[in-house]
Order: C-alpha cells, then sequence, then structure tokens
C-alpha cells in the first residue's frame, strides 16, 4: 500500500471518530431521581385524635407555652390602642357608623374585635349573633375534623348550641398538625381543602395553615357548608364576581332593600398578591417567627400582631430600627383608617338618602335599583377592607385602591340622589 493511499484511510478513520463522538448530540444530563410518593395523610380515627395541646406540653415546652399567650388580655409589649391590638373593643362603640351600615343582622347588635386563638371556643358559644348551624364551629374548635368524620355532611346543619356541648376544646395543635406537631402543615378543615383542590391552588406552608379560617366564605343556605368563593379568583373584583353570578347576598338592608355581602376576615385574599407575597414570604413568617428563649431557638406559636416582636419578624429584612419599622407601619394602617371613615360616613349618607327616595317614591324603579347596585359594590369594599385584621397592612396597595373605587361608587349614588 502505498504512502498516499495510507494516509486516505487514517483520514477517513479520523472523520469517523469525529463525526461518531465529536459531532454527535451531547448526552443530556440524567434528571433528578423522581422523590419518592409522599406518605400519604391519613386522617385518625375519632378515638386517636390528639385534640388538646396540653398533650404536648412536656414534649414541646416552649412552643406550647408561646400558644398559651393567645390568652393574653394584654402583654408587656406597648401597642398602638388607636388602630387595634388591644382586647376586647366593642365595634360598635368605636365604630358607630356600623349600627348602621349593618342594620338588618347580627353585627348591628353585638361586634366585638376578635381575641386569641385560645379564646376561640368560648367566644363564639358566648356571642349573641345568631348561628344558623353547626359550621360556625368549623374554625373555633380542633374537633372540627372529629365532628365531620362522625357526622359526614350533616355536621354542618346541626344545631349550634347542641353541637358546641360536644366539644370541650378550642384552636389546638391539631387543627395544623393532626398528630404531628413538628412536621409539616396538615390541613383539617374541608371547606379550604375542597377550594384548594377545585380551583387548582397552592400556598406557602406557613400561609396554608392560616387559610384554613382566615379567609372569606360563606354557608350554603341549605347544607349550611362553608365555601370559599374562590372559583374565579382571590382579588375584590374576583370575589365579587362570583357571588354577582349566582345572585348572592347575605340580608337584604331593611331601609335600603339592597341585598348585600356580608364580608368575613379576608385577610389571605389581601394579603395575595402582596409585595411580601410576591418576595415569598408567608403568613408564619411574619405572625410566628423563630424566636430564641433561654438560648434556644423555636419556632413561636403566639399569633400575633408582628409589631410586637418587631426584631424577629421584621429585622430581619427590615433595617432602619424598630420605633422607625413601627411607625411606618402606623402610617399605612392611619391612611387605611381614615379612607374606612370616609367611605363608611358616605354610605351612612346614602343609606339615609336612598331609604328617603324610596319611602317618598320621588325615582323611579330604575333608579332605585341603580342606586342599591351602587350601594352593593360600595359598602362591599368599605367591609372588604375594614374586617380584615391588618388596617390594610397585609397589602397596602389594593386596600387603598378598594377603598377609592367603594367612595367613587358611593359618590356616584350620593349624586344621583342629589339630581
Amino acid at each position: 500500500m502505498n504512502k498516499a493511499k495510507k494516509q486516505l484511510i487514517i483520514l477517513v478513520l479520523i472523520m469517523c471518530v469525529v463525526t461518531l463522538f465529536g459531532c454527535a448530540p451531547k448526552e443530556e444530563p440524567s434528571p433528578d431521581p423522581v422523590p419518592e410518593e409522599e406518605e400519604r395523610v391519613e386522617v385518625p380515627a375519632p378515638k386517636d385524635m390528639i385534640l388538646s395541646a396540653e398533650e404536648w406540653k412536656e414534649k414541646y415546652p416552649l412552643i406550647y407555652e408561646s400558644f398559651m399567650r393567645t390568652s393574653r388580655m394584654k402583654d408587656d409589649t406597648v401597642e398602638e390602642t388607636r388602630l387595634g391590638g388591644l382586647h376586647p373593643i366593642d365595634y360598635l362603640q368605636k365604630y358607630p357608623n356600623i349600627k348602621v351600615l349593618y342594620e338588618g343582622i347580627g353585627f348591628s347588635k353585638e361586634y366585638y374585635a376578635a381575641r386569641g386563638h385560645y379564646y376561640s371556643l368560648v367566644d363564639v358559644v358566648n356571642s349573641a349573633r345568631p348561628k344558623p348551624g353547626a359550621s360556625c364551629l368549623a374554625c373555633k374548635t380542633a374537633a372540627w375534623e372529629k365532628l365531620n368524620v362522625e357526622y359526614g355532611s350533616k355536621a354542618a346543619a346541626k344545631d349550634f348550641l347542641e353541637t358546641a356541648n360536644e366539644v370541650d376544646i378550642g384552636i389546638s395543635c391539631y387543627n395544623c398538625h393532626r398528630n404531628n406537631p413538628g412536621k409539616d402543615i396538615q390541613v383539617t378543615n374541608p371547606h379550604l381543602i375542597n377550594a384548594l383542590e377545585k380551583n387548582n391552588i397552592e400556598f406557602k406552608a406557613g400561609t396554608l395553615a392560616c387559610a384554613q379560617c382566615h379567609v372569606e366564605y360563606y354557608l350554603d343556605k341549605e347544607s349550611k357548608e362553608v365555601i370559599l368563593p374562590w372559583d374565579k379568583g382571590l382579588d375584590v373584583e374576583d370575589i365579587e364576581a362570583y357571588y354577582d353570578e349566582m345572585n348572592w347576598f347575605d340580608w337584604e338592608h331593611p331601609r335600603t332593600g339592597t341585598p348585600l355581602i356580608k364580608v368575613q376576615h379576608p385577610e389571605v385574599e389581601l394579603y395575595s398578591g402582596s409585595v411580601h407575597d410576591n418576595m415569598g414570604v408567608s403568613c408564619a413568617d411574619c405572625h410566628m417567627p423563630t424566636v430564641k428563649e433561654n438560648g434556644e431557638s423555636y419556632k413561636s406559636h403566639w399569633a400575633k400582631s408582628p409589631l410586637k416582636t418587631v426584631e424577629e419578624s421584621c429585622a430581619k429584612c427590615h433595617s432602619g430600627g424598630e420605633d422607625a419599622l413601627v411607625a411606618e407601619v402606623q402610617q399605612l394602617q392611619q391612611k387605611v383608617s381614615e379612607l374606612e371613615g370616609e367611605l363608611g360616613q358616605m354610605l351612612v349618607q346614602l343609606i339615609e338618602g336612598l331609604s328617603e327616595a324610596r319611602e317618598s317614591k320621588r325615582l323611579e324603579d330604575k333608579t332605585i335599583q341603580e342606586l342599591q347596585a351602587l350601594h352593593r359594590k360600595a359598602q362591599y369594599r368599605w367591609d372588604f377592607v375594614f374586617v380584615e385584621n391588618s388596617t390594610g397592612f397585609h397589602n397596602y396597595k389594593k386596600a387603598v385602591e378598594t377603598l377609592e373605587k367603594g367612595k367613587e361608587y358611593a359618590q356616584q349614588a350620593l349624586d344621583i340622589l342629589e339630581k
């Protein structure tokens, strides 16, 4: 074989090697191993449910003691008394206008600020407001899942007082952990499980626990089942559209004839989409921060205002000092409180004017219906922010926009009445 032929063969072999190895597609990295299937959460049999927080006192003494601090009506931390924090507060005395706004519903007869988790059961039992069924216990006792297991779909419509006498425990570890404190969050309230599955919604664990109760809801008129109105989304307008589509109203104002929505406590809905939420901060990060006591760190279960633990709740991300942070929060809350007052006063004027117009029959039915529609929209927005327990701080931008929009609707109605 001559030299030229040998060189040609070698060249061909080199090209084949390059083709097979150098120019071949790179092998994709193997994917992360598929995680083993998560252990299926099983609901304990009623007799095996560990409902009392005291059962975990010895194993988790610091966490237990922090949870028991929710029994405090006052504490050693100085609080801003104008904007909430000291309990109990009689809202009917603090905000006289709500007697007019809530006329025709139980909140015009009795309305106190909520106390800590420790008082959840005793406060709902002692409330003078009427309870349509045992579903009013859904967020007040660790035994709600037990009742649902025992009575099934009939639990919600059972007699309230009769059912309340069957339980003797308020909120406890079981609400968020079942029999496994120290492990991941477990949702025990059927209404949240249904809403998450139906609407494909996910929350961070520290928000998931709170979303069991700190949400807007309504009771099915027949079954008395608790339902979360999230089918169209969590924003103010989404929930309003949901209610409007089903022609829902909680009560009719006796003087204006307006079919009104009674908002409950939409903390999670207002917080959704906020600056903190978008950064991945959960409710528990601020309201139940990791604290250090006697040299030991633990997750505080003293669910309370972050302003009581500014160093642990806020200062890890925010600089400027405790006093400056508190002042900044209160400045925002003060603005929201002022807007609430302004819209509330406009609604009182609207109610009185619409009531007079109906009695005198000086306006056409079509105009009355237009005024009622504006009344419904304006009061829904006032109520959404007023009953949300952060005085707007959970989402300042959304709170202000909601109240300003409510003022627009109220002003439209007042302008019609003046004409």
